[in-house]
Formats: C-alpha cells, sequence, structure tokens
C-alpha cells in the first residue's frame, strides 16, 4: 500500500513539474508572438535582408541627349542632336563585395534580434518564478493563521475548563488575535504584490494587465542543465554578431580595395545630322555618324582609399577582440552561476529542513500548550521562526529556479528563434 501511495506522489509531484513547465512554454510562446519590441527588432533585420538583396548590381547606364536649337553647319552636313549612352563597369569583386558586406550586416541584426528573443525569455521565467514565490508565501501565510486558529481553540478551552489563571488564558486570547492581525496585513501585502506581478507579466505579454494567468500550485525545484563550458561560444548570439561584424568588415576591405581600382566605362554617341545645299562630300551629306566610346577612370588619389581599408581592418580587429572578451565573459558567468545556484542549493537543502523540523516543533508545542508545559510565547516565537524559513524558502526556490534559466540562456538549451523564425 505504501508503495502505491508512493508512486502516486510521484506521478502528481511530476505532472506538477509538466504543467509548471508547460504553462510557462505557452506564456512566452505568447510573448514572443504579441511583443512589439520583438516585432520591431524582426523587422529591421528583414529590412536589412532585402537592402542586402538589392545589392550587387551595375549602376544604371547614362543617357546624355543634346538638341542644338539652331543647326551646326560642318562641312558635310548639319548637326541636329547627339545621343550618347554610357555604362561604367567596377573592378572585379567590387560588386560582390558589396553584396557579401550587407548579407552579413542582415545576419548581425538577425544574432541581435536573437539575443533578444533569449532576453526576453529569460524575463518571463524570471517574472514567473517571482510570483510562484510569491504564491507560496501567502499559502505559508495562510497554513500559520489557520494553526493560529487551532491554538486558540485550545487556549479557549482551557480557559473554559480552568478556574484559575483567568487572566493568563485572556491575555493570551488577545495576543493571539494582535499575532493573526499581523499575519493578515501580511498576507493582504503578499497578495497586492502577486497582483502587481502578474500585471507585469500580462504588460510582457502585451495584453491587459487583468487578464487571467493559470499557475501551478506549487514551485518545484528545476534541474539544473549540464553544461559543457567549452561549447558555450559555439551557440552564442553575440559572438554570433561579433563574427558576422567581422565578415562584414572583411567584405568592406575587399570594396574599398576594388574601389580603389580603375573603373571602365563602354558607350556609344549617335550624331544626328541633317543635309546642307553644297556639301564637300555629296556622299556623306546629311548621313548620320556614331562613335564607339571607352571611359576610364585612373585611381592617382590613394588617400581615401588607404583609409577606407585601413578602417575595415582595424574595425576587423576590434570584432576579433569583442570576441575574445566575449569567450571570457561566457566562462565567467558560467563560474558565476554555479556559485550561486551551489550557494542558494544550500539554503534550500538548509530551509526545506528547518521548516520540516520546525513543522514538527510547533506540532508537540501545541500538544504542551494543551497539556500546560509551555508557553503561549514559545509557541508565537517558534511559529515566526517558522514564517521567515518558510518565506525564504519560496525565495530561494525561486532564486534556484531563476539561476537554471540563467544558464539555459547561458548555453542556449532553448533556441526559440529555431522554430518561430527563419533567418
Amino acid at each position: 500500500m505504501r508503495k502505491y501511495i508512493f508512486c502516486g506522489l510521484m506521478l502528481l509531484a511530476a505532472s506538477t513539474a509538466h504543467a509548471q513547465r508547460d504553462s510557462l512554454a505557452v506564456y512566452i510562446d505568447a510573448a514572443m508572438n504579441n511583443s512589439p519590441a520583438l516585432a520591431r527588432q524582426y523587422q529591421a533585420y528583414k529590412a536589412q535582408l532585402a537592402s542586402a538583396c538589392g545589392e550587387g548590381q551595375l549602376s544604371d547606364p547614362e543617357l546624355t541627349l543634346g538638341f542644338y536649337p539652331e543647326a551646326m553647319n560642318h562641312v558635310n552636313g548639319k548637326q541636329i542632336a547627339t545621343f550618347s549612352l554610357m555604362q561604367m563597369f567596377p573592378w572585379a569583386g567590387a560588386l560582390k563585395s558589396v553584396r557579401e558586406q550587407k548579407e552579413a550586416q542582415a545576419r548581425a541584426s538577425f544574432q541581435q534580434f536573437r539575443q533578444a528573443v533569449l532576453d526576453l525569455a529569460l524575463d518571463m521565467q524570471r517574472q514567473w518564478f517571482n510570483m510562484l514565490s510569491t504564491q507560496e508565501k501567502i499559502k505559508s501565510v495562510q497554513r500559520q493563521r489557520r494553526l493560529l486558529a487551532d491554538i486558540q481553540k485550545v487556549a479557549i478551552y482551557q480557559y473554559k475548563n480552568q478556574t484559575m489563571g483567568r487572566n493568563s488564558r485572556m491575555s493570551d486570547q488577545l495576543r493571539i488575535e494582535a499575532e493573526d492581525k499581523r499575519l493578515e496585513e501580511k498576507k493582504a501585502s503578499l497578495e497586492d504584490e502577486l497582483r502587481l506581478l502578474g500585471q507585469r507579466f500580462n504588460l510582457t505579454m502585451h495584453r491587459s494587465p487583468e487578464a487571467p494567468l493559470c499557475l501551478p500550485d506549487t514551485i518545484l525545484l528545476n534541474a539544473m542543465p549540464a553544461v559543457e563550458v567549452t561549447q558555450l561560444a559555439s551557440k552564442d548570439p553575440t559572438i554570433a554578431q561579433l563574427e558576422a561584424q567581422q565578415q562584414s568588415f572583411a567584405a568592406q576591405d575587399r570594396m574599398a580595395k576594388a574601389q580603389g581600382m580603375p573603373k571602365f566605362g563602354v558607350g556609344v554617341e549617335y550624331m544626328l545630322n541633317g543635309k546642307v545645299d553644297m556639301p564637300m562630300m555629296a556622299n556623306m551629306n546629311g548621313k548620320d555618324m556614331w562613335m564607339p566610346m571607352l571611359k576610364v577612370t585612373i585611381p592617382i588619389f590613394r588617400r581615401r582609399t588607404n583609409m577606407a581599408r585601413q578602417s575595415a581592418q582595424l574595425m576587423s580587429q576590434s570584432a576579433e577582440s569583442g570576441i575574445l572578451q566575449r569567450q571570457d565573459a561566457l566562462k565567467a558567468a558560467y563560474l558565476d552561476i554555479e556559485n550561486r545556484a551551489a550557494d542558494v542549493d544550500r539554503k534550500v537543502k538548509l530551509y526545506d529542513s528547518e521548516t520540516e523540523i520546525l513543522n514538527k516543533t510547533l506540532r508537540l508545542m501545541l500538544d504542551e500548550y494543551a497539556n500546560g508545559t509551555t508557553s503561549l510565547t514559545d509557541i508565537l516565537q517558534t511559529q515566526r521562526e517558522q514564517i521567515d524559513y518558510d518565506l525564504q524558502r519560496a525565495e530561494a526556490y525561486a532564486q534556484y529556479n531563476t539561476l537554471v534559466a540563467e544558464m539555459e540562456r547561458l548555453a542556449v538549451s532553448h533556441d526559440f528563434t529555431i522554430s518561430k523564425f527563419k533567418e
């Protein structure tokens, strides 16, 4: 029978844990769908991507039209108008470098958007666990008020069945009522705090602050994920953004080099001529003429090109230094989370142990109080200690689960952009 009861409790705990995760996942999904900040960043990325798709094209050809108000006479006719068409061609690789630079900038913008998605998910989890912690505190205060009610019943019973010590028993009644008022105020304060947390949570999802929320009955500790510190950089969006920027600066260097080379233009000019009365060459009288043209730019002034290349190279080195700095920051953040998690885990075990001991102590003291072997002062003091441990325990549970979420964010254990957004 005990085996079946134990299995039932384990299944109930597992279902509660799944409900906690599932409800949170639904709200995170809603926040990502409704967040104006994410929509703005994603639209900015799509705009940069569209801009990159339009790069790498030749410049528009130049058409020049010239008309003479009065025809200009020459030996074999009179020139009426001139038409010229010219197409410029940059140095080989210039157009490709421009397109590659824009594409790299778009990739960097997507990684920035990806970082915002992960930060939003972490913020949602932090708020969620704070709400569960506050709800747990309210339940703890309610339990202590019920215990006070039991103590009051014992005090009333003793008062009615004793002829001596009336004043002391009446004072016990008043002290219990005063303690209950204190707990009632604490409960109201926590309820206001929970209401405010719920309103902020709804606003993060960009919906009405008063929209109902479905919270699980209790807060459970989540398992700390196993993270390989050497693999943190491979999924980090900040490093991916810096790498994309580095690729953009490399393309910018190639583009500056290509733009510092000669440019070529190929075109044609067409001259519209009219006839004259006495031409020098009759067969050429009024004959239209066309002339092929070639244009070449001569890059004599190199300072602008050299400075553009130097700037791109220095920015690439800056991005490389940023990558190294971020790798160190990831390792430091991992160690910090690991240390804080170990500290909070010790506190969780302490608070679990202390609350269990104090629960047993209070039950024994209640029996002793009924027998007249302990005082109300001792009971109230022990109860206050238990409330403090209950509140600290709820906060420690929320802190630990938040640290789990921070570790998952650091390791990008759940990359929401893969399933919801396309690069």
